[in-house]
């Protein structure tokens, strides 16, 4: 079984109205497949989860427009990308292409990238786990595949 498993912890003025409020947090990608592992992530503002958790509120995703997130450093190409998850279709059956890529946040040249099958009922469901996940109600959200 494959997953792809998101963490974010907000910045401590998040919930302090006497700092000055940072929108950045760091969020955790962890990828576990039945070949391949890896964990990575970056600093990312809150509010770009959460739209990408609500851009999986669709269907049918198509093939010239999947749901993708990426974040990194400049370019957000080579070393500079550290974290990017794509969903695509994978075939007219319905299933669903999960791509993703995890640097090391220190060490960007230690990165994984691969791919994993998911279906729309485990990405609705993933959907739900982010807005979870941001709303803070979960340690977690989980996109599980095969």
């Amino acid at each position: 079984m494959s997953k792809l498993t998101l963490r974010y912890r907000y910045d401590s003025s998040f919930f302090d109205p006497k700092q000055t409020r940072d929108d950045f947090g760091w969020l955790d990608v962890a990828v576990q497949t039945d070949r391949f592992s890896g964990e990575g992530g970056f600093w990312v503002q809150w509010q770009d989860v959460k739209e990408f958790g609500e851009a999986l509120n669709v269907f049918p995703i198509v093939a010239d427009s999947p749901i993708t997130a990426q974040w990194g450093f400049e370019m957000l190409q080579g070393e500079d990308l550290r974290l990017r998850i794509e969903i695509a279709p994978a075939n007219s059956r319905g299933d669903l292409s999960v791509r993703f890529e995890v640097a090391d946040y220190d060490e960007p040249h230690n990165r994984l990238c691969g791919c994993f099958l998911t279906n729309y009922h485990d990405v609705d469901a993933f959907r739900a786990g982010i807005a979870r996940l941001m709303d803070q109600e979960a340690d977690e959200a989980t996109l599980n595949g095969r």
